[in-house]
């Protein structure tokens, strides 16, 4: 036997160091509309990037290609573009692959198409269809509500099939249908035309022809009619009806006409027989006629449709009308000559051929002129409570009674009025402003009456309008709380605390209002006012009053323009006291992060939209609001999709052209910034000496501050010193640092990137939110600076910059909130204000053209919009020189030479 073992395999899954920092997520697109599928990897530089779809990598094509790591659609095909999409990414260097989920394309489309008729199955049935159905072939994704229209009208059905049933000439005409979805709207291409008949109305099938025979031979005719019901058929000879009496003709029961012997006598038959078929319609439903009393009158009674054609007469209650007198017939009239009131009855119209009788009623009713019973006489009604109007006439028939109020109808529209059948108007619930005229019309045939009456309304105390329970004042401003009452007489207002303190001496009212002439914080409260009458009692509105100050936009959003898959950023900060509450709107909807995650609504209430789309665009509402009032602001964002070019020679030597302009460009920035510390080095040692000197002849140190406030204890002339000049200093000054790093030491994975702001000199800056770097926030917005330069003297100036920051503690001065330098490249953190954001941009863009402003005050001022007061005792030279440095227009300003010159040009003894 072979021996036993037991083997053991022991795998170890080692965690891919390829990670997607955006993955591929699936979406809604147009068909033939543009579209991107987003694929960003964290890891190596040398990766490789491709995508499949169902397994199969994906062709670029000119439709459809690769551009960087993301996949895009120039035109989405419905066809072509569906199926799961992935993105493999591959490492050059170690080989790894990475795939992401997959992703998939909702694409919405709309096809036009025909109409089709589904039954009958030719047009040539439609005559004995008893149904007709119709399709409407217009498809799409999602399924389109379809709509249907005949003649251009629309009907009241709308799905893609039309069933049309008891069929008549009334649904004839042009069927078409339209569907819309969310791509849009379409009709369809082809319409259908129905041509119904009327079947009650005899159609020939087969029609007598006319035939040749000889004397004593046979000859038949054949005749044949189609309708429902079967119509009766007759023949005629000469005008006169054929008859089975005869022994040479003898009719068919299939409507057919049997010659038994042609004589002589019958061979005119060839032009003179007829075969027509027996009707008589129907005449329609009764009809009403009013007459005035005393007047003549006709009425024509039409005969129906009939063959042969019926004769028509006049009856009253079963007797035929007479020819003669008074009420008479003549030729399908009855005339009255004239009317009288005993003429009221109903009349009967009788038609008759031998297909039948057929009759019509007429009821006539002879009108007299209304007479009084109630005439409308002037009210008084309580306010709040209903008033009657009545209006009362006799006559035949009975009249018809209107009311107006200023010439105007009055109807029961909105339940303000009620109008009964005897003619009484009643108000429901009479307001001050039904004290009016209102005219009562009956009107008949016969004539008409009118009457007017004055409704007269009796005011209930009441406040106009009631006092708002909640109000709020403005601090230290002048305000007024306004309470007005009506009555019917003049009432007496007075304003009280609620609490029975009295109210304070900077208080006053008059004619109801409560002003304060400097709102104070012990003005809040509950106030009453009381409305009193000596006639109708009093009434009182009790109103809660609170200080605070109005919301004010301290920045309001711009117009912003960005590029598809970027971050945008709209800015709006309010004050207010109570603190505002800032909202975003977008198309009439709130937005919220709960609602999508790239819409973020930061604490200072700006908006962060990450990965952009061009449904993004459109005007963004900042709504700011606290218990004192709200106010709004809009501003449009334009998401524009970038521009690819292919590269051309011309473009690569444009680009090594821009990359020698940006070279000389940080060449010169380096010298301008040497000169600037040889400058700063000089001033340093003249300022030294002058000190010495001074010491030497018993003065008191110079203490310089910053504006006007001194720094933290510091003097600017030693800040400069250990920020711009010193070197980084060993034994307790290092140990000193390294525990204030430690101090303010931040983890790297707590920092969430928002986006871009550009370049510096030591590397990038970026917008990004810190997690619980503020004890009171458990989000904050800050600015970071990453050192990403390997030069000595810039890694030399951002320690010393950070040193800076750490020794500033100032309201008014950005605060150093922390550290990331465990790993390359190291990160400053600081606080995040617009001010900080519009320097950096000035910054940024200021290096990058020929000229730089220097920084007197050592802060980069956005020009135009902040400027601080020049210090105490500041030279006049050096304000006009802030001054210029200050200009909006960069040409402007001086450069840095110009600068040097002017400061080595100042006198000894100036304090510069």
């Amino acid at each position: 036997y072979a021996s036993l073992r037991l083997y053991r395999c022991q795998c170890a899954l080692q965690a891919s160091s390829l990670q997607f920092s955006e993955e591929p997520q699936s979406q809604d697109a147009l068909h033939g509309r543009s579209a991107i599928l987003r694929c960003e990897l964290s890891g190596p530089e040398d990766m490789r990037f491709w995508w499949t779809q169902d397994g199969r990598r994906v062709q670029d094509s000119n439709r459809r290609f690769q551009e960087g790591s993301n996949l895009k659609f120039t035109a989405v095909d419905r066809h072509a573009d569906t199926g799961s999409f992935q993105c493999v990414a591959s490492s050059s260097s170690t080989g790894e692959t990475v795939t992401s989920a997959n992703a998939s394309i909702n694409i919405k489309w709309l096809e036009r198409g025909p109409i089709t008729m589904n039954e009958p199955a030719s047009e040539a049935e439609l005559e004995e269809a008893e149904r007709i159905v119709l399709q409407c072939h217009i498809d799409g994704h999602p399924r389109p509500s379809s709509k249907w229209f005949k003649d251009g009208a629309q009907l009241d059905r709308k799905d893609r099939i039309l069933t049309l049933t008891n069929l008549s000439t009334g649904d004839s005409g042009i069927y078409s249908c339209c569907a819309q979805n969310a791509a849009g709207k379409v009709c369809s291409n082809h319409n259908i035309t129905l041509n119904i008949f009327d079947k009650s109305v005899p159609r020939v099938l087969v029609a007598p022809v006319d035939q040749v025979v000889l004397r004593n031979e046979e000859a038949v005719f054949h005749c044949q009619f189609r309708a429902k019901p079967p119509p009766l058929i007759e023949w005629f000879h000469d005008a006169e009806p054929v008859l089975n009496k005869s022994r040479t003709v003898c009719l068919i029961p299939s409507s057919s006409l049997f010659a038994l012997r042609v004589s002589k006598r019958s061979a005119h038959l060839q032009a003179a027989v007829v075969c027509v078929s027996v009707e008589i319609a129907d005449m329609g439903e009764r009809l009403w006629r009013v007459f005035s009393a005393g007047r003549g009158e006709r009425v024509r009674c039409d005969p129906p449709r009939g063959q042969p054609e019926p004769q028509v007469w006049w009856e009253r209650a079963g007797a035929r009308v007479a020819s003669e007198g008074r009420v008479h017939q003549r030729d399908g009239d009855l005339i009255f000559s004239p009317t009288d009131r005993s003429d009221s009855g109903v009349y009967t119209c009788v038609a008759r051929n031998t297909a039948g009788q057929k009759q019509q009623e007429l009821v006539v009713t002879v009108a007299t002129s209304p007479e009084w019973i109630v005439q409308p006489q002037d009210t008084h009604v309580e306010e709040g409570q209903p008033g009657f109007l009545h209006c009362h006439a006799r006559s035949t028939p009975e009249p018809r009674v209107t009311w107006y109020r200023k010439s105007v109808p009055i109807t029961e529209e909105g339940s303000r009025y009620k109008l009964f059948s005897n003619g009484t108007l009643r108000i429901n619930s009479a307001e001050v402003n039904d004290a009016q005229t209102y005219s009562c019309v009956c009107v008949t045939q016969a004539g008409s009456l009118s009457a007017h009456a004055r409704i007269h309304i009796l005011e209930k105390l009441k406040f106009t309008p009631v006092p708002q329970p909640s109000q709020c004042l403005q601090l230290d401003r002048e305000s007024s709380v306004s309470c007005v009452a009506k009555a019917r007489e003049t009432p007496i207002m007075h304003w009280s605390r609620a609490d029975g303190a009295d109210l304070p001496s900077h208080a006053s009212q008059m004619n109801g209002a409560l002003r304060f002439s400097t709102v104070t914080r012990a003005d809040g409260g509950n106030y009453t006012c009381v409305a009193s009458s000596s006639v109708q009692g009093e009434i009182r509105a009790h109103v809660h009053l609170t200080v605070g100050v109005h919301v004010e936009f301290k920045l309001e959003p711009e117009q912003t323009t960005v590029y598809q898959g970027h971050t945008a950023v709209l800015h709006c900060q309010a004050s207010g006291d109570p603190q505002p509450y800032v909202q975003w709107m977008l198309k009439d909807k709130l937005l919220s992060s709960s609602s999508s995650s790239r819409f973020q609504k930061m604490p200072n209430g700006s908006l962060v939209i990450s990965n952009v789309t061009t449904e993004d665009t459109g005007v963004y509402t900042c709504i700011a609001g606290n218990t004192c009032n709200i106010r709004d602001t809009a501003a449009q964002l334009y998401v524009v999709e970038k521009p690819v070019h292919p590269r051309s020679e011309d473009e690569d030597k444009s680009q090594f052209k821009m990359f020698q302009t940006i070279a000389l460009s940080v060449a010169v920035a380096v010298a301008y910034i040497i000169a600037v510390l040889g400058l700063m080095f000089y001033c340093k040692q003249r300022r030294k000496s002058k000190r010495l000197q001074k010491n030497r002849a018993g003065g008191e140190p110079e203490t310089e501050c910053l504006n006007g406030v001194q720094l933290n204890g510091h003097r600017v002339s030693e800040i400069h010193e250990e920020v711009a000049l010193s070197s980084m200093r060993p034994s307790a000054d290092s140990e000193k640092q390294q525990s204030c790093g430690d101090e303010l030491h931040f983890p790297r994975a707590h920092l969430q990137t928002i986006t871009s702001l550009g370049r510096g000199v030591f590397g990038e800056v970026f917008l990004a939110k810190a997690r619980a770097i503020e004890e009171t926030e458990p989000e904050t917005l800050v600015l970071v600076k990453s050192l990403e330069s390997r030069e000595e003297t810039h890694r030399s100036e951002f320690r010393r910059e950070l040193e800076m920051f750490s020794k500033l503690n100032h309201a008014h001065v950005v605060r150093l909130l922390g550290i990331c330098r465990e790993t390359q490249p190291h990160y400053m953190i600081l606080e995040y204000v617009d001010l900080v954001l519009n320097t950096f941009k000035c910054f940024i863009n200021s290096m990058q053209q020929s000229r730089l402003c220097l920084n007197v005050f050592g802060l980069c001022l956005q020009a135009g919009t902040l400027r601080l007061s020049p210090p105490v005792n500041c030279p006049a030279h050096v304000c006009s020189l802030m001054s210029h440095c200050w200009a909006s227009s960069p040409k402007e300003r001086p450069t840095f030479s110009e600068i040097l010159q002017i400061l080595t040009d100042s006198p000894a003894d100036t304090k510069v």
